[in-house]
């Protein structure tokens, strides 16, 4: 019995442009920033995001939920955490609800087959 799939291998693609540089001190920027406070201020309000954010990665708050960088031993940034952990933090403490009343009115059959 043959198990053939149609497979494509290609070598990968040849660039002379690539340098070598000292890497940057920060992974961030203005549109990273607003985004990300942007995203957290939907999901969790002004309050309980400024204080989800500010506890994030420091000595007496909490680990980012998506993180697996070590926590500096010192003193921290007010802002400890990226993109992707001020999401991933929005995700976890947000206001959103699902209640019952969705489930009365949609089954999880239903729901299954929304996608």
């Amino acid at each position: 019995m043959s198990n053939e799939r149609n497979v494509l291998a290609e070598p990968p693609e040849k660039s002379d442009d690539l340098r070598v540089a000292k890497p940057p001190k920060s992974a961030t920027g203005f549109p990273s920033i607003t985004k990300a406070i942007g995203y957290a201020l939907d999901q969790m309000g002004p309050l309980r995001a400024t204080q989800s954010l500010l506890a994030a990665n420091q000595m007496d708050g909490f680990d980012c939920p998506s993180c697996a960088w070590p926590d500096p031993e010192g003193r921290r940034h007010t802002a400890e955490f990226c993109e992707n952990g001020a999401k991933a933090i929005a995700s976890e403490a947000t206001t959103k609800r699902v209640t019952a009343e969705f489930f009365r009115k949609w089954s999880v059959s239903e729901l299954s087959k929304a996608i």
